[in-house]
């Protein structure tokens, strides 16, 4: 019920009982009396009973993430990192004594699903924290309003620079395009790759922001460059792949989501194409469908299952264990944004947005699934980046670089 038009009402009894004092007489005054109180309590009891107060009981972190549409296999697993995490805590007891409720809305990859998501989980379910979104374009969307609302977001996985600049409310658990494209092309050097074609969406803000920290590294490092473009519509990658094998590279670069990834890589064998591939951390997932054309393919990551380390062990083992099946690397970033939520809101002064962007902005040196966190100023981890190889139809530990 609108606050005003109960101050209104309140004002209108007042006057009414003033009135009745002045203009009765005793008789009917005591009558007046009893219908304002008795009006003036129903009032107080719906007033009452309308009024939604917040359970401080419970700690509220929104979800947006695509759970449906062509980065579902990255949202779901996003969420069920989170899920496994936020049960952890859950069931010992919670922070400081309170559990987390998750608000979880399916974005479908789509940037006005996500925001309208966001003001919801805002307006309407008055969430402490947002863990969301997934990829770079959605992401962007929301990172400015929750600037504009205090409230602290926090992406597991979106790698795009701009997400988190000049934000200090937005965080990210993930390594950005510029880092990990540098890394990549640093590794290529490594490895004695003296030529190399670049395969570029040019409509998709994840593998232009690759690429382009990629051909930078990679003209220091003097190795030769060419670069093909094609868009998210496209279908048929032929025609730039007849190029391609006519430019007869020593390796390719696609920086791209595994699903696009699967189509080039089966039109390049088609074709005749063999070699050796190189990628950034959206091929987690080409396994699936793709693990058999994907053979010996290189990429860049932040995961890999066959870490021994013992956090990555247990987590290995817990969500096999919920979910029945191997986790990816997105997963895995799921939970480790939780663990850095966790630890920010077990030293915040209290639940507003401040508060909590004040202790996130604290959290450092915490030994993660992902590797051990360290923010940058712009709220970035710095993390050694895990090279994986798709073998066998299985990811495998290449090495860390």
């Amino acid at each position: 019920m609108n606050n005003i038009f109960i101050k209104n009402i309140y004002v209108f009894l007042f006057f009414s009982y003033t009135l009745a004092l002045k203009y009765f007489d005793i008789e009917r005054m005591n009558s007046m009396k009893k219908l304002f109180l008795t009006v003036l309590l129903i009032i107080i009891f719906v007033v009452s009973c309308g009024k939604k107060t917040a359970d401080t009981n419970v700690i509220k972190i929104g979800v947006i993430a695509p759970l449906t549409g062509n980065y579902a296999q990255y949202g779901t697993a996003v969420k069920e990192g989170v899920e496994l995490k936020v049960d952890a805590i859950n069931n010992a007891g919670g922070i400081n004594g309170k559990k987390i409720e998750l608000i979880i809305a399916d974005s479908k990859g789509d940037v006005q699903e996500s925001v309208n998501a966001f003001k919801k989980m805002v307006s309407q379910d008055k969430v402490n924290v947002v863990i969301g979104e997934v990829v770079s374009a959605t992401s962007q969307a929301i990172s400015g309003l929750a600037q504009s609302a205090k409230v602290p977001l926090i992406s597991a996985t979106a790698t795009s620079l701009d997400v988190t600049k000049g934000k200090d409310f937005v965080f990210r658990t993930t390594f950005t395009d510029p880092y990990q494209g540098t890394a990549t092309a640093k590794y290529a050097k490594s490895k004695g790759v003296k030529s190399i074609a670049i395969l570029t969406n040019s409509s998709n803000d994840y593998s232009v922001g690759i690429a382009n920290a990629f051909k930078e590294q990679a003209k220091k490092d003097g190795i030769t460059i060419t670069e093909e473009k094609y868009t998210n519509d496209d279908k048929d990658f032929k025609a730039i792949l007849t190029k391609v094998k006519g430019q007869n590279p020593q390796a390719i670069f696609i920086p791209d989501y595994y699903n696009t990834i699967g189509l080039i890589i089966s039109q390049a064998k088609d074709l005749g194409i063999n070699a050796q591939y190189f990628g950034g951390d959206g091929w987690d997932g080409i396994q699936t469908n793709f693990g058999a054309v994907a053979e010996g393919a290189i990429f860049a990551s932040q995961f890999s299952p066959e870490d021994k380390a013992e956090n990555v062990q247990k987590f290995m083992k817990d969500y096999k264990s919920k979910f029945n099946k191997e986790p990816i690397m997105f997963a895995a970033l799921g939970y480790d944004t939780v663990e850095i939520v966790e630890a920010a809101l077990k030293s915040a002064k209290d639940l507003t947005g401040p508060s909590i962007k004040e202790a996130m902005n604290a959290v450092s040196g915490i030994d993660l699934i992902t590797g051990k966190l360290k923010f940058d100023a712009n709220r970035n981890p710095e993390k050694a980046v895990t090279f994986i190889e798709v073998k066998g139809g299985k990811l495998t530990l290449k090495e860390k670089f």
